[in-house]
């Protein structure tokens, strides 16, 4: 008799980033910051769209060696800064139509840890579908975060104070 699967599967991965929770949630939500860090380094960002606001959606569309491999879909259910954000993160691949599609959801929270620094939480959920249908993707999760919160810290230590708080203010603003 085989045992019954969780309902759902979650990914929890910490960080210490060197950087503020203000520069850190807008690297969330800039899309020029986001090019620098969303999407792992097997992966290459070809466009991204983001609508930074409650209800807003985002789209990460990305290949591999040329040959498109999909998107990242989703929509912002929660904005609270520099605290939490909460979004549903879809892994949409090249035939969605075909159920190449599963839909997931990521909460980012953060708090400032020690001098200018943040402590990051992401927990990513409601990945009992992706496990079943494209199992493949499940144990590239870890690593996959882990690669890019590396590069989020990268591109908030890079970018200029003034741009990134300039593109914050829009943001905050709702579009």
């Amino acid at each position: 008799m085989s045992q019954p699967e969780p309902s759902d599967v979650v990914v929890r991965i910490e960080r210490i980033l060197h950087a503020a929770p203000d520069r850190v949630f807008r690297a969330f939500l800039d899309p020029d910051l986001m090019r620098q860090w969303i999407t792992p380094d097997d992966l290459d960002l070809d466009r991204i769209s983001v609508d930074a606001r409650v209800d807003g959606r985002i789209e990460v569309w990305h290949s591999r060696d040329g040959v498109s491999t999909g998107k990242f879909e989703g929509q912002y259910v929660k904005i609270d800064p520099p605290k939490e954000l909460v979004y549903r993160w879809a892994f949409v691949g090249t035939e969605p139509e075909n159920g190449e599609y599963y839909d997931t959801l990521v909460t980012v929270r953060l708090r400032p840890w020690g001098d200018g620094q943040t402590q990051v939480h992401v927990t990513h959920a409601r990945l009992a579908e992706l496990r079943q249908g494209a199992p493949h993707i499940l144990p590239r999760l870890v690593p996959g975060w882990e690669n890019c919160l590396d590069k989020l810290e990268r591109a908030v230590r890079e970018a200029p104070r003034d741009r990134v708080e300039a593109r914050s203010r829009h943001a905050g603003r709702g579009g």
